[in-house]
């Protein structure tokens, strides 16, 4: 039995998705600005900033990647005209 359908029969709901993406894209830009903080703090520790950097550059991608993923999702609910898309 697939995890969906499991919890389907135990009477539990699924979350969202697109709730599930909201709260990761939130997660990552947090992530974003507490590095940056980070960096502000640390501009005596070249190793520091260099490492922070590495992990706003990650978040950032990953950003991009769930933006991509919305950007399929909405084409995929909705055409030009408004109605439900069949793809």
């Amino acid at each position: 039995m697939a995890s969906g359908e499991a919890a389907v029969s135990e009477g539990t709901e699924q979350p969202d998705p697109n709730r599930v993406l909201v709260h990761d894209f939130r997660n990552l830009l947090a992530v974003i600005v507490n590095y940056c903080e980070l960096i502000a703090d640390e501009t005596a520790d070249a190793e520091g900033i260099k490492a922070a950097i590495v992990e706003i550059r990650a978040a950032a991608d990953r950003a991009l990647e769930l933006t991509e993923e919305l950007r399929r999702r909405l084409v995929n609910t909705v055409d030009s005209d408004g109605a439900t898309a069949t793809s």
